[in-house]
């Protein structure tokens, strides 16, 4: 039986870092300014990337600029390409304000919503994956989370449950983030492989 690693060891895997300080403020300091976040953003996939690939170690992976702003850019379109059905919804339901249709779009909207935030982490695992930001909305593979649901909700709502919590400053706030990249990495890893995905590789 394939043992899960706990919250407190993804956090612990953090910290055994010896530049742990250092890259937690740095990210924490980018996460805050407008584009610069981009940065900070990027990291989080080197981050996952990792995770999925199997990378060993406490080591955290090393800041490089030029990919980490441009992996932060393409999970930035990621995440807008997910919650733009839920936004529309959204916007119809103010539009009907007092309507009887307000109920209707505002509960649809809600579920897109949850939807796009359970499944946004498993598509950024299957972009890492491939190397193709296109394949972040394949529902092929998408629908495979079916296959291992169980396991990647338990840690989605651990990653959660820490997200809250972590919430205070932004430097907690992006060290919460890399060890929950790193739990989503492992689980979504394992399960790429034993799929037989194409092959992991650098975007």
């Amino acid at each position: 039986m394939i043992r899960k690693t706990t919250v407190t060891e993804a956090l612990t895997k953090v910290l055994e870092d010896k530049h742990w300080m250092r890259r937690t403020l740095l990210g924490g300091l980018l996460l805050g300014i407008p584009v610069l976040c981009f940065f900070a953003k990027g990291y989080m996939m080197q981050v996952l990337r990792a995770a999925i690939l199997g990378e060993k170690g406490a080591k955290l992976p090393e800041w490089r600029a030029g990919e980490s702003f441009v992996l932060g850019a393409k999970a930035f379109v990621v995440w807008i390409a997910y919650y733009i059905l839920p936004a529309l919804f959204f916007w119809l339901a103010s539009l009907n304000r007092g309507n009887a249709a307000f109920g209707t779009f505002l509960t649809i909207g809600i579920v897109l919503a949850i939807v796009a935030t359970v499944l946004l982490p498993w598509g950024a695992a299957i972009w890492l994956s491939t190397g193709c930001v296109k394949s972040a909305f394949d529902v092929r593979r998408l629908v495979k989370v079916f296959g291992f649901l169980g396991e990647y909700l338990d840690v989605f709502v651990r990653c959660f449950l820490l997200a809250v919590f972590s919430v205070g400053t932004l430097f907690t706030a992006f060290f919460a983030a890399t060890a929950c990249m790193r739990l989503f990495g492992e689980v979504a890893g394992r399960y790429l492989k034993q799929e037989g995905e194409e092959s992991l590789e650098a975007v």
